[in-house]
């Protein structure tokens, strides 16, 4: 009996692992881009609004910086932390709030998100996070690499070829194939080891 537990024990775990663990298609997806999430005060209607200036404000800095590569804008972003913060600041202040505003760069883990035309899998994204004073509101996202966040943006299709992203991602993304395929990481490892195609 302890035997069939142990056994049901390891097949269970082997199913968790193999859900949570990204698949390499996953993986580089999450190394092509760099994401923004910017969190409100409060849920008042009224922070919801600053929330939403503050981010135009952000926008329109960043959108001015030239970046060719996720490499270049993370490493651009970091440098003008100070900036694009002095920039939410003086955002805030102009709409009479005292709160302070946070820029974290760094990474951050993300839910999957639906946007218009593709889905982001949920996992571990570079991410450029402003957080408005208490940063108790709800929350707002999008791609600053390649720049999907602003009006006249890359088309999906022209940000793909952007990031060096294959086809196979970008149908996973996309989910234009107009079908799943369930994978496990582990199973996937083991059929590349034996040479097989999974």
């Amino acid at each position: 009996m302890k035997v069939i537990a142990t056994i049901l024990a390891c097949i269970a775990t082997f199913f968790v692992l193999s859900a949570v663990i990204p698949t390499a298609e996953e993986a580089e997806i999450y190394d092509s881009f760099v994401r923004l999430h910017v969190i409100a005060n409060s849920n008042s209607d009224e922070d919801q609004s600053l929330k939403l200036k503050v981010r135009d404000k952000v926008l329109d800095k960043i959108n001015e910086y030239d970046v060719t590569s996720k490499e270049e804008a993370f490493y651009v972003l970091k440098e003008c932390k100070g900036e694009l913060e002095k920039i939410a600041e003086t955002e805030i202040r102009a709409n009479g709030k005292s709160y302070d505003v946070s820029i974290e760069i760094g990474e951050e883990s993300y839910p999957t998100r639906y946007y218009d035309d593709f889905c982001l899998p949920a996992g571990n994204y570079n991410s450029v996070r402003v957080v408005i004073g208490d940063g108790d509101g709800e929350n707002w996202w999008c791609v600053l690499y390649p720049p999907l966040c602003r009006e006249g943006a890359l088309s999906y299709e022209d940000a793909y070829i952007d990031v060096g992203l294959t086809k196979e991602q970008y149908d996973l993304i996309t989910q234009s194939s107009g079908k799943y395929k369930v994978k496990f990481k582990l199973l996937e490892l083991a059929a590349s080891v034996a040479g097989i195609d999974y």
